[in-house]
């Protein structure tokens, strides 16, 4: 294990300031590098999902520059046949890790923390750690939050201190619970947008929530089409909508067998009709010969 001064010190502000553990000695910061094989993935690590490509861009970027943020690890030892045997586990850092293996680099820069004994503590600062990146879907930022208020008691106000958002951005983000599975798992693979899942919230009608996530997958609605039926569906209209027309899209709706919307303004107004192919839009066409 190679040992390197003078680096990793913005971590500092992972670290909980109130653990009296801490001992002054412990308290400088020191980068090594150890082999890449001793180190294993935290078991408790709440990101799930690492996208290839992702990783793939990552590891050409460390191709060209090098890991320039130290990985953060534990360090475990256990005696054996062979004497002690020493391994490492990732706190933070798994996706740099991940990407250093994708180029078999014999060895990776970590700051090792001796005294995480504490399985909430390493938990925590991974939580913490994932929350601060910019890469998280939004099921994963959701499951985190959610980890943070349920296993360390923390308020969404103490939530959003600790990763530098809004008390009201922590809090939209936990509604995404409220969700059915499938449409979290829809947000998940990327199939929705965190726009759509927020507006299909707006739906307490599972029957209606689910024809509108139907017309999502295939296309029907762009997002803003999902944010107004949703305005609409809540009582919370556009000025420029006249509450006398809500009947008449309904049943256009059902007779064409797809969304309508009357938009109303004071010059005027036009329908919209969605259709998702030519196919569709032939069978539109006759229903409204016929």
């Amino acid at each position: 294990m190679k040992k390197l001064f003078g680096l990793g010190k913005g971590l500092n502000s992972l670290i909980p300031s109130g653990n009296k553990n801490i001992k002054p000695s412990e308290a400088r910061e020191s980068v090594f590098y150890v082999e890449t094989h001793k180190i294993k993935p935290n078991p408790k690590q709440p990101r799930k999902d690492f996208e290839k490509s992702g990783l793939e861009e990552l590891a050409a970027s460390i191709k060209k520059y090098g890991i320039l943020q130290p990985l953060l690890v534990s360090k475990e030892e256990r005696d054996t046949s062979r004497g002690l045997e020493v391994q490492y586990e990732l706190v933070a850092g798994e996706r740099r890790w991940r990407a250093a293996r994708l180029l078999n680099l014999p060895q990776v820069p970590v700051i090792i923390k001796d005294y995480l004994g504490e399985d909430k503590l390493k938990l925590e600062l991974a939580l913490v750690e994932n929350l601060q990146r910019e890469d998280l879907n939004p099921m994963e930022e959701m499951e985190a939050f959610a980890r943070l208020q349920k296993d360390f008691n923390l308020t969404q106000k103490e939530i959003g201190e600790r990763v530098g958002k809004s008390r009201e951005a922590v809090a939209n983000s936990l509604r995404l619970l409220e969700l059915p599975s499938d449409i979290k798992e829809s947000l998940r693979a990327g199939k929705i947008s965190r726009t759509h899942a927020r507006a299909l919230l707006a739906f307490k009608d599972e029957v209606k929530q689910r024809e509108i996530y139907k017309q999502i997958l295939s296309g029907k609605l762009v997002t803003k089409e999902t944010e107004q039926a949703a305005a609409d569906h809540s009582g919370k209209k556009n000025k420029k909508t006249d509450s006398r027309f809500k009947e008449l899209e309904k049943n256009l709706s059902g007779t064409l067998g797809t969304l309508v919307f009357v938009k109303n303004s004071d010059k005027g107004g036009r329908i919209v009709i969605k259709f998702a192919d030519l196919e569709e839009l032939n069978k539109i066409v006759k229903n409204i010969l016929d």
